[in-house]
């Protein structure tokens, strides 16, 4: 019988994964970090302007996008001025959302050519949706290494 590092889980069958937090037994120990908070997501993304390679965590793509919902909520209740804000503002973001959704999608190791996918009415957006919710993938992947999980 043994005990898992990362939750304390106690093992009685042999397995190579705890069952109850999946962390790699007897060999490597991955733990999650903290999630990023609502500031550091937006200025990760603007920071990131129209960096299209690297990984972006959940967080940091709801966060974002959340952003966006509210401000043209905000630009949405101004009358006639914020329709023309509202465009200045969507011109001015289309570039760091789409580089968010990139690197979002390589986050769970698809490629960022899947946002084609929009091109399908309806049933692309409800894809590429879905997607956006899957967690992380855990370890290094072809996009690089996790931005959500630490390997010790």
């Amino acid at each position: 019988m043994s005990k898992c590092a990362n939750c304390g889980q106690e093992i009685t069958e042999p397995a190579s994964v705890c069952p109850s937090c999946g962390t790699l037994l007897n060999e490597k120990c991955i733990k999650s970090l903290p999630q990023v908070s609502f500031g550091e997501s937006i200025k990760i993304c603007f920071s990131k302007y129209a960096t299209f390679s690297g990984r972006a965590r959940r967080s940091e793509y709801w966060y974002f996008v959340l952003f966006n919902f509210i401000v043209g909520l905000i630009l949405s209740v101004i009358p006639f001025l914020g329709w023309i804000l509202g465009i200045i503002y969507s011109l001015a973001t289309i570039i760091p959302s789409l580089a968010v959704n990139v690197r979002r999608l390589h986050d769970i190791g698809k490629s960022g050519w899947f946002l084609l996918l929009f091109l399908i009415p309806i049933i692309g957006a409800i894809v590429i949706f879905i997607f956006t919710l899957f967690d992380s993938e855990k370890e290094e992947n072809q996009y690089g290494p996790s931005t959500k999980y630490v390997i010790e």
